[in-house]
């Protein structure tokens, strides 16, 4: 199927060719051919378009550049405008064509400069005689030029224009690859899809009209039926302010001097600073977006091959491509006809709310024209073979595009659901991480470096250190309970005893005198059998003071009975530390002692860190009174 912005009625291979330049001033037409053509609102357009900025040029380089314009008729039909600029003297070659051959023409125009720079007027004249006379090849034919001096003839291959270009033959198609990311390429489709104001812009004229024409190729097997300007002259720019969908390309000099304000919603592609601006947010539907992707991803060597124009055309067909689901017949069966609102319905779920918008009251140009003409060739019976049909005969034949098809929405759903379910358990145990490391740290910095190369080894060889408890009957040696190794019959007399007295002496738990422990009574108590440690057991009718009495009070004299199995309970010098101690604190660490430490670090749970006391040992009172008395609430911080 041919494009329908093309003329029907061309007879000859061009309609005019001009050299244009600077005449003082102004621009004006230096010479042209045939010499009779004497339209002035063509001459007038061709002056416009070949300088667009005016009389100064776009690009501060003296490279030569070709770029194309187009000009539109009363039928909506494109005539293009082929053009050659040369900064050296300031000239521009045009030819008006309404034949869409951009390898052609441009080929043409470089003979045609090489002729006006080293051959004759009579030269010049001749070979374009020749060209405007020839009989228009067909597709595949040869062009020949050969009614010319021999050294000036010229031969070329007229190219398919309704293959899919490839990077190699077409320069549209490089000159978009090479100035484009592949993310840009996705959002700029998006946006072509769903017909918005569309402006690119760069320095180089060349850049910015071979960008601007491959962008809407991107729609294959459509064509943008809406405004098209792939090179806006500066007098023209009130075109900006069309309240309609376009595709314009602006020169950079034209654009800086815009007040973008006043244009409204657009989306700008800067060609030269490769930067993608949207006022809108258009993407395409998940599984037609990953598809697309992966296409791209996996395509063949995009300059040899069409793989990168292939990847485009075949997104159009996953999303458009059962479009048949939309024709119905009339009741006499004579005709076909389209229902869009069928045609929405029968898609899949996944793509329904994007075809919707794209249908809505009147639906996307593009599309319509298109049905429009698909219509045409059905309803005459003849056969539609394109690469478009092409590619949706394959897709239902092969069953892994049918699997991505029916599976690709699926798929991300799931994944997007997976992701949600497990998020706050991931972010829960990361914080749970981090809070565990800062504690490892924190403790690190109060444990001496004896400590903790002796924590390193007990850690290998596995031994499980019990924390400190304080167990009456461990150091209540008075309590026949506590003589847990003897005679049950020696403890029952025991217990009786005291019975008849009617009292038990009481006695404190744990001597807090500074008498030394003697070595034969600490041996003693040393080979005492091991008694699995208990908590702190208080009598019922114990309180708090009467515990800070115990602890307080002047330490007793020792046990008058010596035939008991300790002749005197362990002080807390035979433990190696005074548990009710407060040590002092002279710095922003906290002074511990490394056997508290040791135990303190084999208790499970929780962690409790205490702020910084004051020095009490800097204070007039006792430590232990200074204990009782404080009673400002402290500070805590708890950490699981």
């Amino acid at each position: 199927m041919t494009n329908s912005r093309l003329r029907s009625n061309v007879a000859t291979l061009f309609d005019v060719c001009c050299q244009v330049g600077a005449g003082g001033d102004e621009i004006i037409i230096l010479q042209k051919y045939p010499e009779d053509f004497q339209d002035e609102s063509i001459l007038k357009a061709i002056r416009q378009f070949a300088f667009p900025c005016g009389m100064e040029t776009s690009d501060e380089t003296d490279a030569v550049q070709l770029f194309t314009f187009v000009l539109t008729d009363a039928q909506s039909c494109y005539t293009f405008g082929y053009c050659r600029f040369t900064p050296r003297n300031n000239t521009c070659i045009c030819i008006l064509s309404g034949l869409p051959w951009t390898n052609l023409f441009y080929k043409f125009l470089n003979h045609i400069s090489n002729v006006v720079n080293n051959g004759t007027q009579d030269d010049f004249e001749a070979i374009l005689t020749n060209a405007y006379h020839i009989e228009i090849p067909n597709i595949g034919e040869n062009l020949s030029l050969t009614a010319c001096p021999p050294n000036w003839r010229f031969s070329e291959v007229i190219s398919d224009v309704n293959k899919l270009p490839t990077l190699r033959e077409d320069k549209f198609m490089l000159e978009f690859y090479n100035a484009m990311t592949e993310k840009q390429m996705i959002f700029l489709y998006a946006s072509l899809l769903k017909e918005r104001r569309i402006i690119f812009t760069s320095q180089k004229l060349s850049q910015l009209s071979s960008c601007v024409f491959a962008a809407v190729r991107l729609l294959f097997p459509f064509y943008w039926q809406n405004l098209f300007i792939p090179i806006l002259p500066s007098d023209l720019t009130d075109m900006l302010m069309a309240p309609m969908p376009f595709v314009i390309g602006v020169p950079k000099k034209t654009f800086q001097n815009l007040r973008r304000t006043e244009l409204g919603d657009l989306v700008i592609v800067d060609l030269d600073t490769k930067t993608f601006e949207s006022a809108h947010h258009d993407i395409l539907p998940a599984d037609a977006l990953a598809f697309l992707k992966n296409q791209l991803k996996n395509a063949s060597d995009m300059f040899l091959s069409d793989g990168l124009a292939r990847s485009f055309l075949r997104t159009n067909v996953l999303i458009f491509g059962k479009y048949r689901l939309g024709l119905i017949k009339t009741e006499n069966l004579s005709t076909v006809t389209w229902d869009r609102h069928k045609f929405v319905r029968e898609q899949r779920p996944s793509l329904q709310p994007f075809l919707d918008t794209l249908m809505g009251i009147d639906g996307v140009q593009y599309f319509e024209r298109f049905i429009e003409e698909r219509l045409k060739v059905i309803n005459s019976g003849l056969p539609i073979k394109d690469e478009f049909e092409t590619e949706i005969t394959y897709m239902d034949r092969n069953t892994d595009w049918k699997a991505i098809q029916s599976n690709q929405t699926e798929m991300l759903q799931q994944a997007v659901a997976s992701v949600k379910e497990n998020a706050s358990d991931v972010f829960g145990a990361l914080k749970d991480r981090v809070q565990a490391i800062s504690i490892k740290d924190k403790f690190g910095k109060f444990t001496p470096k004896e400590v903790r190369r002796h924590k390193i080894k007990s850690q290998h060889k596995k031994k499980n250190i019990q924390p400190l408890f304080v167990d009456n009957t461990i150091f209540d040696f008075d309590n026949p309970l506590a003589r847990r190794g003897e005679n049950n019959d020696e403890i029952e007399e025991a217990v009786a005893a005291n019975s008849e007295t009617g009292s038990v002496e009481s006695e404190d738990l744990i001597d807090l005198s500074d008498t030394p422990t003697q070595p034969d009574e600490l041996h003693t108590a040393r080979s005492l059998p091991s008694i699995p440690p208990k908590p702190v057991h208080l009598h019922p009718t114990s309180s708090a003071n009467t515990l800070l009495e115990h602890l307080t009070k002047p330490p007793l004299p020792p046990p008058r009975n010596t035939s008991k199995i300790a002749s005197q309970p362990p002080t807390y010098n035979s433990l190696g530390f005074n548990p009710f101690e407060i040590q002092p604190q002279t710095s922003n660490q906290l002074n511990w002692n490394s056997d508290t430490l040791m135990r303190v670090q084999t208790t499970p749970t929780t962690f409790m860190i205490a702020p910084s006391v004051p020095d009490v040992t800097q204070s007039s009172q006792p430590q232990n009174s200074n204990l009782v008395e404080r009673k400002s609430p402290q500070k805590w911080e708890k950490f699981d």
